[in-house]
């Protein structure tokens, strides 16, 4: 299996997605900054309710959050870039 991370095709413990500790660093630290600026991704109700009777701004929140995410990850991408397979 690949590392969620670096990409690199190494043996992983299991129900693992990371490869090592700096992998897990790296990880955790995507995540702990995702929860440090979009604690509740819009409002505590999205997830339970699949998104009926959310405010605007709730949903607003929750899209800005999705972009944030993707942002970070491309920041990863830049230290290791995804291989591609053939």
């Amino acid at each position: 299996m690949r590392c969620e991370i670096c990409q690199k095709d190494v043996p992983k413990e299991k129900n693992s997605v990371v490869c090592s500790d700096k992998c897990l660093a790296i990880r955790q630290k995507l995540f702990d900054l995702d929860k440090k600026y979009f604690p509740t991704h819009g409002c505590d109700n999205c997830w339970g309710d699949l998104h009926q009777g959310c405010s605007a701004q709730c949903r607003k929140e929750f899209r800005e959050s999705l972009e944030f995410g993707k942002d970070l990850w491309s920041i990863i991408r830049l230290i290791y870039p995804l291989k591609e397979t053939k």
